[in-house]
C-alpha cells in the first residue's frame, strides 16, 4: 500500500504535468491508429525489457540485493499483486525503463494509458503462477512468460528479464533454467512411458 500510495500515486498525478510539459496530445483527430500504439508499446516492451534485465540483474548483486531486492523475493511462488511487492527503491529503479519508453514513443496519452495497461497486465500476469495454456503470446519465440519468471523465484539465480529471453539468451544467465526445463522434460516422458 505503501508503494501504491507514496510511490506511484505521485507517479500518476505527475503524468498531467508530463503531457502538459512536453504538449502530449489528448484530442481524438490526432490519437494513433491502433497499429501505431501496438508498435509503440512493442517499442517500450523492448526499451523496459532491456532496462529492466541490466538493473534487475544488479539488485541481485551481492551487496545490494539484501537491502532492495529481497523484499521481491520474499515469496519462492509468486501471485499476482505480489509483482508490486517490492522496496519503494526498486519501484522507481526498474520502472526507469518504463518511463524512458514513454519519454521515446509519447505522442498521445492514449499511448502513454495503453503502455501503462499492457505493462501492469504482463508484470501481474508473469507473477501470477499460472501460465494460460492458450496465451497468444506463446506464438512469440522470444517471449519469457509465466514459467520462465516462476523459476526466478525458485532459483533467484538468472532469469532476469522482464519480458523477452533475449538477454538472458545472450548473457547465458538462463543456463540452469534451460538445464531445468530439459530435467523435467525428461522427467515427464520417463512418466508417460510408465503409465503406457
Amino acid at each position: 500500500m505503501f508503494n501504491h500510495f507514496c510511490i506511484q500515486l505521485p507517479l500518476i498525478c505527475g503524468t498531467y504535468s508530463f503531457t502538459e510539459y512536453f504538449n502530449i496530445a489528448y484530442d481524438w483527430e490526432s490519437m494513433p491508429r491502433w497499429y501505431v500504439i501496438l508498435a509503440q508499446c512493442f517499442g517500450c516492451a523492448v526499451i523496459d525489457d532491456a532496462c529492466h534485465y541490466f538493473l534487475h540483474r544488479l539488485l541481485h548483486h551481492k551487496r545490494i540485493y539484501k537491502y532492495i531486492h529481497r523484499v521481491h523475493h520474499e515469496f519462492v511462488a509468486p501471485f499476482g499483486m505480489q509483482s508490486e511487492y517490492t522496496h519503494p527503491l526498486e519501484t522507481l529503479i526498474l520502472g526507469a525503463g518504463f518511463f524512458i519508453g514513454i519519454m521515446v514513443f509519447c505522442n498521445h496519452v492514449m499511448f502513454m494509458w495503453t503502455w501503462l495497461i499492457c505493462r501492469l497486465v504482463q508484470s501481474i500476469y508473469v507473477h501470477s503462477g499460472y501460465d494460460i495454456p492458450l496465451n497468444p503470446l506463446h506464438l512469440v519465440p522470444f517471449y519469457a512468460g509465466v514459467r520462465f519468471h516462476d523459476f526466478h523465484h525458485m532459483n533467484f539465480i538468472g532469469n532476469y528479464a522482464s519480458t523477452f529471453t533475449w538477454w538472458d539468451k545472450l548473457f547465458g544467465t538462463d543456463s540452469q533454467f534451460n538445464s531445468y526445463t530439459e530435467k523435467m522434460k525428461k522427467q515427464q516422458h520417463i512418466v508417460e512411458k510408465k503409465t503406457k
